[in-house]
């Protein structure tokens, strides 16, 4: 049996995407929506996982795949934090995950990976990196839950990442594509290309 890291995911897929055009979490990549690469790269890691959407489709993906999800109509990404940390609360959590929806090579073993560092050094704000450039997913301590749940107005994490820099770890992959991220359709069309050359192999 899998031991789950006592920690929170959160998963924020609730963008409007509007420098795609359209919801970019369901387009087509490689024969599944993009959204399920972060399914799958979080499965059987977290005590508790949630995925905050505003998508009516989204939603019944996870229903599908008997994944916990808020859906809601909430305006702003820290709002997304917020309602995911709500789900998410228990004495028993000893950190908080934040993933992205829309980085199709992230694996699995990077966030276990991720998991795994911060069991270490529990204290710290944990983000995986290629080198000294920072990506997602981020893991925040519980101690800074409150601030978590009180952040600026369409903020995410990132704004205690820079609060606290001496406390920030960076947790390397292996591929510096795995933080790549796809915010419009040229971006989509160059993952897909990559993935295409890759899986050639």
């Amino acid at each position: 049996m899998t031991t789950l890291f006592p920690m929170g995911c959160i998963i924020m897929a609730s963008g409007h995407s509007a420098r795609f055009g359209s919801n970019k979490l369901l387009q087509d990549f490689h024969g599944q929506p993009l959204i399920q690469y972060v399914l799958s790269a979080t499965q059987d890691i977290f005590a508790q996982r949630v995925v905050v959407t505003r998508y009516e489709k989204i939603a019944r993906l996870c229903l599908e795949q008997h994944i916990p999800y808020l859906l809601h109509d909430k305006p702003y990404l820290n709002d997304t934090v917020r309602l995911g940390m709500a789900y998410c609360e228990s004495p028993e959590l000893l950190g908080y995950a934040f993933c992205t929806s829309d980085q199709p090579f992230l694996r699995w073993q990077s966030v276990q990976q991720l998991c795994a560092s911060f069991v270490k050094t529990p204290y710290a704000i944990q983000r995986l990196a290629y080198g000294e450039s920072p990506g997602n997913p981020m893991l925040f301590p519980a101690d800074l839950a409150e601030e978590l749940r009180s952040l600026p107005q369409d903020k995410g994490g990132g704004v205690l990442a820079k609060k606290y820099p001496e406390r920030v770890r960076l947790v390397q992959v292996q591929d510096k594509y795995e933080l790549f991220d796809i915010d419009t359709v040229r971006d989509l069309r160059q993952c897909l290309n990559l993935a295409a050359a890759r899986y050639s192999k």
